[in-house]
This record gives structure tokens, C-alpha cells and sequence, in this order.
């Protein structure tokens, strides 16, 4: 019997909110720093059927405001997709970083069609709906292609 190797196509993001701040030619911070938007890349290609996936989360905050992060301007499966906010913009993660809490980053992940994405829309909320104010978060995303 024989195995054919078949090599999965594998993206990595690292998208940083300091950076949104401070550098309006990479990436814009909307009102309130609770909108980044990060489109000084170059053109990610999905060609097949993959998952979304955080790999990594750091941030300077150490409240006990627990923070919900929502991906925007990207194309997802929506039918696998269910969220109880009534918001179609996928959530992709909900952390504290209160040191209290911990988070398990195993088997979260959004679908994603098919697609070229050249904007990420990253959206940061606390549970009172406020934005990060000054704090800095780093997001460190993976894109794999569905076995």
C-alpha cells in the first residue's frame, strides 16, 4: 500500500493592534479602538475550503472586562456559522485577560469558502460595548486548508 503526500496550503497573520494606531498606512484604528483595519499586505489566496484559526492572543489589559474579537470583510460559511448576538459578523474569539482566566485555542475555527482577502476587519468590544482605549492586543491568526 502507498501514501500520497499532499502538502496543505498554510497561511500565517499576526495582526497588531499598535500598529492600527500608530500607522495609518498600514492599518487604520476606527473610533473608540474598537475597529482595525489592516490592508497593507499582500493578496491572501485561499483556493480550497479552510479554517480560520487562532493560534495566539497577547494584550496589556488586565481588567476583568471580558473582550469578544470579530473578524469582518472576509467570506465565510455562513450555514455552519451560529452566534447569539444577532450580529452576522463572526465572532472568532471571546477572552479575559484578567490572568484569572484561561483559554483552551484548540478546535475554534471559522470556514472559510474560497476566496482572495486583501482587508481585515478586526473588531475589539468589552461586554459594555467599549473599545481597547490604549491597551495593545496582538492576534495571531493561521488559515489551513480542510483536510
Amino acid at each position: 500500500m502507498s501514501y500520497l503526500y499532499q502538502k496543505k496550503s498554510y497561511k500565517k497573520i499576526i495582526l497588531n493592534t499598535e500598529d492600527a494606531i500608530k500607522s495609518v498606512g498600514k492599518a487604520t484604528a476606527g473610533t473608540g479602538n474598537s475597529e482595525f483595519s489592516f490592508a497593507n499586505f499582500n493578496t491572501i489566496s485561499i483556493k480550497e475550503n479552510s479554517y480560520l484559526k487562532i493560534d495566539a492572543v497577547s494584550a496589556d489589559i488586565s481588567t476583568d472586562a471580558i473582550w469578544t474579537f470579530k473578524l469582518d470583510n472576509i467570506s465565510f460559511n455562513q450555514s455552519n456559522y451560529y452566534n447569539s448576538d444577532k450580529d452576522g459578523t463572526p465572532t472568532i474569539l471571546t477572552r479575559c485577560f484578567n490572568g484569572k482566566s484561561s483559554l483552551m485555542l484548540d478546535n475554534i475555527a471559522l470556514e472559510l469558502p474560497p476566496q482572495d482577502i486583501v482587508e481585515f476587519k478586526l473588531i475589539i468590544l468589552d461586554e459594555a460595548g467599549n473599545g481597547i482605549s490604549s491597551a495593545k492586543i496582538s492576534l495571531e491568526l493561521c488559515i489551513v486548508e480542510i483536510d
